[in-house]
């Protein structure tokens, strides 16, 4: 279960795979059917908050203390520089200090990224070993920590939400590649796709593969911010017809 070179033999979209989707969304639906109750008891919400700050500690530090006794730590591969570990950090500071003014930059880091990690996975290993779980557990994580967010506390986004957004993920980038490029590593999938079968497949190479990442930045953050400007103006109307 915990040995580097075992149970190498992940399969998307397998039962095991299907399970952990059908968790995710589960969970979504029952912070959803639980989002009256839990916004009026403080315990519960409080209970939630740092359960989820636990579950997102625990999870990178047993990543890390996993590598360093099998003796896999590679700098290449094991500093927490990808955008899902990226956004556990934004997450934690969020959960550590809410804000709606933070939720801005967090919503897109915490969402779009480790959805998609959840449904194409960059992972090797199967269940039942460590990897499997640690991978999962976390991503979902990050996942209800938003949804938490949105349903319960109410957050959302406001005008300039995008560009923001995307400006942060630029300026984390050109640090980021540098890196990747003086010890070979490839964080944030900024040199190339990864070696797993992804959409990021199909972007092409060099300077197209930059672009289309460009471009389908900004219109996922795009996509997913257009449900705000709607729920503002609802917000409005009722408070005129009152």
């Amino acid at each position: 279960m915990f040995a580097p070179d075992q149970l190498k033999n992940f399969e998307p979209f397998s039962t095991a795979h299907l399970i952990v989707i059908s968790i995710m969304i589960l969970t979504i639906l029952l912070i959803y059917m639980s989002r009256n109750e839990l916004s009026r008891n403080k315990t519960a919400k409080q209970v939630i908050r740092w359960g989820i700050f636990t579950i997102l500690v625990l999870s990178e530090a047993s990543y890390q203390i996993w590598s360093f006794a099998n003796d896999v730590w590679d700098p290449r591969w094991h500093l927490p520089l990808q955008l899902c570990s990226i956004s556990s950090f934004a997450i934690l500071f969020l959960l550590w200090k809410p804000s709606e003014a933070r939720f801005q930059i967090v919503y897109f880091f915490a969402l779009i990224p480790p959805f998609l990690a959840i449904l194409t996975p960059d992972l090797l290993y199967g269940t039942p070993h460590y990897r499997f779980f640690q991978f999962f557990i976390h991503h979902i994580t990050l996942v209800t920590a938003v949804f938490f967010y949105l349903i319960v506390e109410k957050y959302g986004l406001k005008r300039f939400a995008v560009p923001k957004a995307a400006l942060s993920i630029n300026l984390l980038a050109l640090p980021i590649s540098y890196l990747n490029k003086q010890i070979g590593a490839n964080y944030m999938f900024l040199e190339g796709p990864p070696a797993a079968k992804t959409p990021l497949s199909w972007f092409g190479e060099g300077f197209w593969y930059i672009l289309n990442l460009e471009i389908v930045m900004v219109v996922t953050f795009t996509l997913t911010y257009l449900p705000f400007p709607f729920i503002r103006k609802r917000k409005t109307d009722l408070k005129a017809s009152r």
